[in-house]
């Protein structure tokens, strides 16, 4: 099936609406349901000259105003998305396409629950920071040693 979409869309420039849609559908999942995990690894996008220029006494000061406004702007996201996803899930909206996925019916639920799950990791990480633990960043060259075995 895949290899007569690549042969349709690229031989016979004539891709089918199921595809795209299907595709653009799990990319937006993604995207939205990535963000609780985003900020558990810390490897959001971050603009941090001057978080970097300040004293470290003052970097703790930062970071709570910075987490406290993303805990506010996830919560109107979260607020704003909840009606949109419930009556989109209640009626069943489907995209009006020829293909008429229930895409919006999948998607506004999964923007609303990605709010949710940003909300929440975004007070868990000022919990931890207040407690004095610093999330270090995800470092994907770092590696566990591996166990030693018991001869």
């Amino acid at each position: 099936m895949a290899l007569r979409e690549v042969v349709m869309r690229y031989f016979f420039n004539a891709p089918s609406d199921w595809a795209f849609e299907v595709t653009l559908t799990l990319c937006a999942m993604a995207w939205a349901l990535s963000v609780g995990y985003v900020g558990q690894q810390n490897r959001h996008i971050a603009i941090t000259f001057l978080h970097d220029m300040v004293r470290p006494s003052r970097k703790k000061v930062l970071d709570y105003l910075t987490l406290s406004l993303t805990a506010i702007a996830f919560a109107a996201l979260a607020t704003s998305t909840y009606e949109s996803a419930y009556e989109a899930i209640v009626r069943l909206e489907r995209t009006g396409s020829a293909f008429n996925p229930p895409m919006p019916a999948i998607l506004k639920p999964a923007l609303f629950i990605g709010a949710i799950l940003g909300f929440a990791q975004t007070l868990a990480n000022i919990v931890l920071i207040a407690t004095g633990y610093t999330p270090e960043a995800y470092d994907p060259n770092a590696r566990a040693e591996p166990e030693k075995m018991a001869l």
